[in-house]
């Protein structure tokens, strides 16, 4: 479920994809990712598994076995150094095959918050090249209603930045639903408000202003 900052780096320099598809809310609470077992490491796979059944693609019931599906297909080569967690270029590669048009957009003009400080952080250790990606204010204004989002953050309520690379990292899935945007933590697997999460009514976490945009 959490990611070191190390695969933030692969997030960021990864390519651009397209995708597409008609919302629904059917079938939740869904699957969650479990401790001690392949699950754990594989949020972005579940991430997914959420988006294909929140449009339709496949049922609720079969969220748990389609992330395991798509784990296996997204995992980092062993060579790669970064364990078992999910590969995103990978990731995008097999989201695209199900959908229409996705991109990598993200926050690199102002860093006002500290998640996007951490991203900036990482730019600047890795002289990554912010041209390729698409830059935006904040999340919430550059989701269209009609758009999902595979949103990258800190889970927690900190960010140390004396340590930047030991900082876990989580996708979710995040989405419009009646004028306010909802959060499908693959810890959780049921929608609830993205605010809560910010405002600590659930818990608190670092939004990092990023992610992977999938447009209907």
């Amino acid at each position: 479920m959490k990611h070191t900052i190390n695969f933030l780096t692969i997030v960021l320099i990864s390519s651009i994809f397209v995708c597409s598809c008609a919302k629904t809310r059917k079938g939740q609470p869904y699957a969650t990712q479990k401790n001690n077992s392949w699950s754990k490491n594989a949020c972005g796979a579940f991430s997914m598994a959420y988006f294909l059944a929140e449009t339709n693609q496949i049922s609720g019931a079969d969220v748990e076995k389609t992330a395991k599906k798509i784990y296996e297909n997204i995992r980092f080569d062993p060579s790669a150094g970064f364990g078992d967690y999910s590969d995103p270029f990978k990731m995008m590669k097999e989201i695209a095959l199900n959908a229409g048009s996705v991109s990598f957009k993200l926050n690199y003009l102002k860093q006002e918050q500290p998640g996007e400080k951490l991203i900036a952080m990482l730019f600047q250790a890795f002289g990554a090249d912010v041209s390729q990606f698409d830059s935006i204010t904040d999340l919430s204004s550059a989701l269209g209603k009609d758009e999902y989002v595979i949103e990258i953050l800190v889970p927690r309520a900190n960010v140390d930045f004396l340590a930047p690379m030991n900082n876990p990292l989580h996708y979710v899935l995040t989405y419009w639903k009646d004028g306010t945007l909802y959060t499908l933590d693959p810890g959780r697997g049921k929608e609830e408000p993205r605010q809560n999460f910010i405002d600590g009514t659930t818990t608190k976490w670092c939004f990092c202003n990023a992610g992977i945009f999938l447009k209907p």
